[in-house]
């Protein structure tokens, strides 16, 4: 049995039309799907839980049809069903987590091409806990956790009344234009302390700080060039005591990862990372946001299969 979870809102309403579309190529196919659609933010989490519960045993394949915050909600509504195999069907605006699979940005190729050869591989998904709450709190993130400039951007931007005006507008990119502009004029760079790999290391003038699993996040940004899908480190970038204006540079060269040779600039490899701040912390997960003073970050200890290159 073939599983579809749906953001019908995802890419102007994009992922109906490409599961209509195949269905009406391959009817085949038809008599082996069963489609749910999430309705509200959250509600494909707990999609995602109802499904795991009842079906995991008969599911071959659960394909998740929007962007990376719908992916980020389906994963974290099977976390106790590590066996379900995914495929995740990119038909949102950001879709990262397609580009650091290198599977297609097409929705109906990569649905054809999930069916038809599969491709399942192991995928090590990030595990952060917040405020080191009870470990039945933690979250997974597929493509990365970023604390500082790029999750108050994240942040201005998801609440932004006019977040909806650009959605309609199909302008959905220069949401991220507006956050990006308006947050640095405001940002105040922080002070961490950081345990990494059990060695301590303190952050001034710290402008953001990014946690990946592969080489991209916000829509196509190359921030972690260096970055590879493995069982045992992540890439840490590090962005501290740069000019308002050297930002913006960063920024225009991210795209093509170049940003990583300006001197503000620092990229390592982690397996364990233990944040801490004086003050309360704005992250991002996957562009989803939250508040934090603490922050405990590793690799999930089994692996999950999905279809990447």
């Amino acid at each position: 049995m073939y599983v579809m979870i749906i953001n019908p809102k995802a890419g102007n309403y994009k992922s109906q039309e490409v599961l209509e579309s195949f269905l009406s190529d391959y009817p085949q196919y038809k008599n082996k799907c069963k489609t749910f659609y999430s309705e509200y933010p959250g509600h494909a989490e707990k999609l995602a839980q109802q499904v795991g519960s009842f079906y995991h045993q008969q599911i071959e394949m659960l394909f998740i049809f929007g962007g990376d915050g719908t992916l980020y909600e389906v994963m974290n509504g099977i976390k106790a069903f590590p066996d379900i195999p995914v495929s995740f069907v990119p038909t949102g605006s950001g879709n990262d987590f397609a580009r650091g699979c290198k599977t297609p940005l097409d929705a109906y190729e990569q649905l054809r091409a999930s069916l038809k050869y599969k491709g399942l591989k192991p995928y090590w998904f990030g595990v952060y806990q917040t405020d080191f709450k009870n470990p039945s709190n933690q979250r997974l993130f597929s493509t990365c956790l970023g604390f500082g400039f790029d999750a108050e951007v994240a942040e201005r931007a998801n609440r932004s009344f006019l977040k909806k005006w650009f959605n309609r507008m199909r302008l959905k990119s220069l949401i991220y234009v507006f956050g990006l502009i308006a947050t640095l004029f405001i940002y105040r760079p922080k002070r961490l302390s950081l345990n990494i790999n059990g060695e301590k290391k303190e952050f001034d003038d710290l402008w953001m700080l990014t946690v990946s699993n592969h080489p991209y996040f916000g829509g196509g940004m190359k921030i972690a060039p260096e970055a590879t899908i493995n069982s045992d480190e992540f890439t840490v970038t590090v962005v501290q005591k740069i000019s308002k204006w050297k930002l913006l540079l960063l920024f225009s060269t991210v795209f093509k990862g170049k940003h990583t040779k300006l001197k503000e600039v620092h990229t390592f490899k982690a397996s364990t990372i233990e944040l801490f701040s004086s003050e309360q912390l704005t992250y991002q997960a996957d562009g989803f946001t939250g508040k934090c003073y603490k922050c405990k970050v590793s690799k999930e200890s089994k692996e999950r299969m999905v279809v990447r290159n």
